[in-house]
């Protein structure tokens, strides 16, 4: 079985610190946590542990929760409940023909149950009443919110804050990291020393996320510095163009490093935009977080071909198998007698 404590400490992660800009002033540092697993997201895995264990120690047998069709949290569940002896189902914005895309048939493979539901349906994800009819027709099941973000997940993030610390040879002032349902951030902010603050840059344009962060952070009595939200969607969630194919790429060759298309690069593309502009300045030490997302990369096949040719995607295939290749460790601890 998955212990939280196994997977909050992993000890097999590969830590890659990387200085791509570095001056007297300013020093900009990415730590990669997407080597934690090979394909499923490295936050994710943070937001998930916790409510797992919880899962065990209190008898339920499976995990429900929400996500779109190319969703990370949908993806890392399923394989970290088959890891952990839990069943899953994924309540599925859309319809069953997304069941054969590649993040949903992975899911499939690591057991879960996927449920389609109409937008309608799954704008009542967050309603009681929806949430108790999930009860009675899935019991023994813990029901996890979209994203993974709650309380569980919020500590299982603060650990996260302090492996950044750990893992850092020259110490951070800034931290930053790419939101989505904001529970990562509000674990960074709670977990980080008070002096140093924590950067969101919002991935989706939602008007309500500063609240919710707020309302994360509202039971945890720690004194810190904050953090601030910036705008990096680039035209939508999930907008993906030539322009940000060719940073993931040029990035790619100055680091070796492959960012996800959805999350991380759009942070990283903000920061350097940021540089440029001079907007980022003065003596400092930001730490970027990888927080993973690679699978994404698997819905954006078509796209990449068009934009920039299929030796393009060969390359970024070829790197995704590389890293696909290590998910039998999945397998090895779901049936660890075989």
């Amino acid at each position: 079985m998955m212990h939280a404590d196994f997977i909050l400490q992993a000890p097999n992660v590969e830590w890659i610190q990387h200085t791509p800009v570095h001056s007297p002033d300013l020093t900009i540092s990415l730590l990669d946590i997407s080597a934690m697993h090979p394909l499923a997201s490295g936050n994710k895995l943070f937001k998930l542990a916790l409510n797992l264990e919880d899962a065990r120690q209190q008898g339920y047998t499976r995990i429900v929760s929400f996500g779109g069709a190319f969703s990370n949290h949908i993806y890392s569940l399923a394989a970290y409940a088959a890891a952990s002896g839990l069943n899953s189902v994924g309540i599925i914005r859309g319809e069953p023909a997304y069941a054969s895309n590649p993040t949903l048939r992975a899911a499939r493979q690591w057991g879960m149950q996927l449920v389609f539901v109409d937008r309608q349906t799954y704008r009542l994800r967050h309603a009681v009443s929806y949430q108790q009819q999930l009860a009675r027709q899935y019991p023994h099941a813990l029901i996890i919110p979209e994203g993974g973000s709650n309380e569980r997940a919020l500590e299982g993030c603060q650990q996260l804050a302090a492996i950044v610390n750990q893992h850092m040879t020259k110490p951070v002032d800034k931290i930053a990291v790419a939101c989505g349902t904001g529970g990562t951030l509000a674990g960074l902010v709670a977990g980080l020393r008070p002096e140093q603050q924590v950067w969101g840059f919002t991935v989706v344009r939602d008007p309500g996320l500063a609240n919710r962060v707020e309302q994360f952070l509202s039971p945890v009595p720690v004194q810190r510095a904050g953090y601030r939200l910036l705008p990096a969607d680039y035209g939508g969630y999930a907008r993906f163009d030539a322009e940000h194919l060719a940073f993931i790429l040029q990035w790619l060759e100055q680091t070796g490093i492959l960012l996800d298309p959805v999350y991380t690069s759009k942070m990283c593309r903000r920061v350097w935009e940021m540089i440029k502009s001079g907007e980022l300045s003065g003596r400092q030490h930001l730490c970027l977080l990888h927080t993973g997302g690679l699978q994404g990369w698997f819905g954006m096949r078509e796209k990449v071909i068009k934009l920039a040719g299929q030796s393009t995607w060969q390359r970024i295939a070829a790197m995704l198998s590389a890293k696909a290749s290590q998910a039998g460790i999945i397998k090895r601890q779901r049936n660890p007698t075989k």
